[in-house]
């Protein structure tokens, strides 16, 4: 577990909110005082989770590089739905408004933003998270991040970030539950040629897909399975996903179609 603390110079807002995060997931809330985040690490052996007023930022013990939320390349792709144009993520998993969607692998969330976006109000985003310290970092930056963008705002706000692994929650839905299943794993390959997930390397969840894993989403998506992975992975072939070849991309999409499939 982290410690909580506040920008330098927090405002009512942002200390009531940190201090709220601290009370229910049962970390220690620390008035920052002017301390720096070294000297807090030092002090109570823990990483740090930084509340300010329009993001949280988590440093991990022993390191110096922060990480926090941002909506990353979800901004420039929102721009461009709304402008008409074409989405690879929405094409491929063929989003409609009202869709139910269910990203087992969240990560930093750009993905959902993105979908949350697609199936509007109407529709239901969820996103698992496995790593504590990633789904609660995640959970809140959704909460405050601002944009001038506001459709961008509103996809934020409506995912609903769980802390889950997601083989045990896939096994707690009914069958068809979500129309749309997602998955994109946190592998090695991708996060080595990434310089800008430096800071989330220690935090990844490096596990692979698995038989199990696509067995209970092939019971829970009602309409698709959407994989994507890097352009050399095994997955689409061992899997039995339709590969969506993209020339300019070291990451491809793929997907199963539920209603012409058969197993």
């Amino acid at each position: 577990m982290y410690i909580v603390t506040t920008c330098l110079r927090p405002t009512d807002s942002v200390r009531e909110h940190a201090t709220r995060h601290a009370t229910e997931y049962g970390a220690r809330f620390v008035e920052r005082k002017k301390q720096s985040i070294e000297a807090l690490m030092n002090r109570y052996e823990k990483g740090v989770l930084v509340f300010d007023k329009r993001r949280v930022e988590y440093t991990s013990l022993g390191t110096t590089e922060p990480f926090f939320f941002h909506p990353s390349s979800s901004v420039f792709r929102i721009k461009q739905l709304l402008r008409g144009g074409p989405d690879p993520l929405v094409d491929t998993a063929k989003l409609k408004n009202g869709d139910r969607v269910l990203d087992c692998t969240l990560g930093l969330g750009s993905d959902s933003i993105v979908m949350s976006h697609a199936i509007g109000p109407d529709g239901r985003l969820t996103g698992l998270e496995s790593e504590f310290v990633t789904a609660m970092l995640v959970k809140e930056g959704l909460s405050v991040w601002v944009e001038k963008e506001d459709a961008i705002n509103q996809a934020m706000r409506r995912i609903e970030v769980m802390h889950a692994d997601a083989l045990a929650y896939l096994k707690t839905c009914p069958d068809d539950s979500f129309d749309v299943v997602y998955f994109d794993p946190m592998f090695e390959k991708t996060i080595s040629e990434s310089v800008h997930l430096n800071p989330l390397r220690s935090l990844a969840n490096t596990a692979p897909l698995t038989d199990q894993l696509i067995r209970e989403a092939r019971r829970v998506a009602k309409k698709r399975i959407v994989l994507k992975a890097h352009f050399e992975s095994e997955w689409f072939n061992e899997y039995g996903f339709t590969r969506i070849i993209r020339k300019t991309s070291k990451l491809h999409y793929g997907y199963i179609d539920m209603e012409t499939d058969i197993l």
